[in-house]
């Protein structure tokens, strides 16, 4: 388990969705333990060895420091049993609709399939803060990841790959919306479009 987290982290900082070490990754391991990157480590120099291993139900870490926003990561995965996987991410164009507090609209087939739907934007909390992980779950609903107001992203899914697709989708996504409200009024897809994808979405990644 700590091998996958390292290489999801290492595509997550390679695709450009973090730097530095910014943002996180987890996994579960079993009903009791989660792996997680750790706190202030660069993604380009992570080692397996340096993956942190934490209890869900106490938060005590067997070694190692784990990533500051450990907190959110156990808030959802104590709410979630059905959750397996997050990444959180600084995401440039997520990034700047999350400091605009600018929900992401269904306007793209591949939005609903692989998210769920919109995307709306988790109140704003203190980086690392219990806050965090309160705002995600009143705002997370069954889509597979939300905007974190000022901050980025986090992304949910049933393994790592689920998760990390979800943060890749969702910040393509945002850059093709920014670039659209730059000429005009983007149009968002028609309720049956919705419903079609919703079902993909539920068959892919809920079921």
């Amino acid at each position: 388990m700590p091998t996958e987290v390292l290489r999801t982290a290492k595509k997550m900082w390679e695709a450009g969705l973090v730097t530095g070490s910014a943002g996180n990754v987890s996994r579960r391991i079993d009903a009791e333990r989660i792996a997680i990157t750790p706190s202030g480590v660069a993604y380009d120099v992570l080692t397996a060895e340096q993956i942190v291993i934490v209890d869900v139900a106490g938060g005590e870490s067997e070694s190692g420091v784990p990533s500051y926003e450990l907190p959110m990561h156990l808030a959802i995965y104590r709410s979630h049993p059905e959750i397996a996987a997050i990444v959180h991410t600084h995401a440039p164009y997520v990034t700047t609709l999350s400091i605009l507090r600018t929900p992401l609209p269904p306007f793209i087939d591949e939005m609903v399939v692989h998210l769920g739907g919109a995307i709306p934007v988790a109140d704003y909390a203190f980086t690392g803060t219990d806050a965090v992980g309160t705002n995600v779950l009143r705002t997370l609903g069954d889509r597979a990841g939300v905007l974190l107001a000022n901050h980025g992203n986090v992304c949910v899914g049933r393994t790592l790959a689920h998760a990390l697709n979800a943060a890749l989708v969702m910040e393509s996504c945002a850059r093709v919306y920014v670039q659209a409200l730059t000429i005009g009024t983007p149009v968002e897809l028609p309720s049956d479009a919705i419903a079609a994808g919703r079902k993909l979405f539920e068959t892919r990644y809920r079921s």
